[in-house]
This record gives structure tokens, sequence and C-alpha cells, in this order.
């Protein structure tokens, strides 16, 4: 099995995972964006394409564990463009047959970051990928210094997937 951890964002990401604990990811990838006439979009072709490059049976070898949106953003915008990346996102599952499960952030937070204190969770999480998968740099390119968030957290949600046996 393998499980496909999502962040929705458009700085989010996608965490291939084996069912096997520790093991590097299979894939990382920032989440693939276009340009549209204000902003940006997720660009569902290079999605799909993330995904077939697993070279699995996406009906039977695949879980994808997709973050929802909240329902509060700081603006109308941000809140909108996220819902719309969601549903691009449980778009591509459903016409594929993908097997996924639709979870809130405080919902793996709580299992996956512990103790956390409201308000720190970035910081938190990082520590938690860097022990879970110690080798790992996560940063989105090789120019990149600082650790990209939607990477870690779409790790962590697909390590979520992997301990619930979603």
């Amino acid at each position: 099995m393998i499980y496909l951890g999502i962040d929705n964002g458009l700085t989010g990401g996608l965490v291939a995972l084996s069912s096997v604990a520790g093991v590097a990811p299979i894939f990382l990838h920032v989440m693939p964006t276009r340009k549209k006439s204000k902003g940006n979009e997720v660009n569902a072709d290079l999605v799909l394409a993330s995904i077939e490059s697993l070279h699995c049976d996406v009906r039977t070898d695949l879980t994808v564990i997709l973050e929802t949106p909240g329902k509060h953003s700081p603006g109308a915008q941000a809140l909108c463009s996220m819902w719309d990346s969601f549903g691009v996102l449980r778009a591509i599952c459903e016409v594929k047959g993908i097997r996924h499960h639709r979870i809130t952030p405080q919902t793996w937070q709580k299992v996956m970051l512990p103790g956390c204190e409201k308000g720190n969770t970035k910081p938190f999480a990082l520590s938690v990928a860097r022990r879970l998968w110690p080798a790992e740099t996560w940063l989105a390119t090789t120019r990149s210094t600082v650790p990209h968030d939607g990477l870690i957290d779409a790790a962590l949600i697909a390590e979520y997937g992997r301990i619930k046996q979603l």
C-alpha cells in the first residue's frame, strides 16, 4: 500500500510513503500550480502525473489522505483558493477511483503533533518530521535553504494515514 498525503494549499505538497514504517518517502512534490488570470491554481494535470508516476494500481494500491480546508482564513480570497484546490484534488480521486479520506488539520495534528501548543505547529511539525525521517532535508529545491512547510505537513498527513491504516 502507498499512502499519499496532500497538503492542498497552493504552497502545499504531495508526499508518498510506503506502508513500511520509517522508510524514506517515495516522493516529495511541491504542489504544482499554474497561472490564471489573477493568481495561481492547482495544476490538475501535473498532480495526476505525480500520482501516475507511482506506477501502481491506483484503485487498489493507493490511499490518498486529503487535508480539508478550514472555514476560516486570513482573507476571503485565500479561503476560496483553498476550497478550489480541495475540489480539484477530490475530483481527481473520484474520477480515477482512488480511495481517499478527508481529514481536518486538527485530526492529524492531534495524533502527529501531541502536546503541541496552538500557534506552534510549524516548528513542532518539522521536529517530528526530522525525527521520523532524519535523512530528509524537506527542501523544495536544491537551491532552497528553508524546509518547505507544505512537504512537511503532507508527509505527516501520509504518516497519519499509515498509522491509522486508512
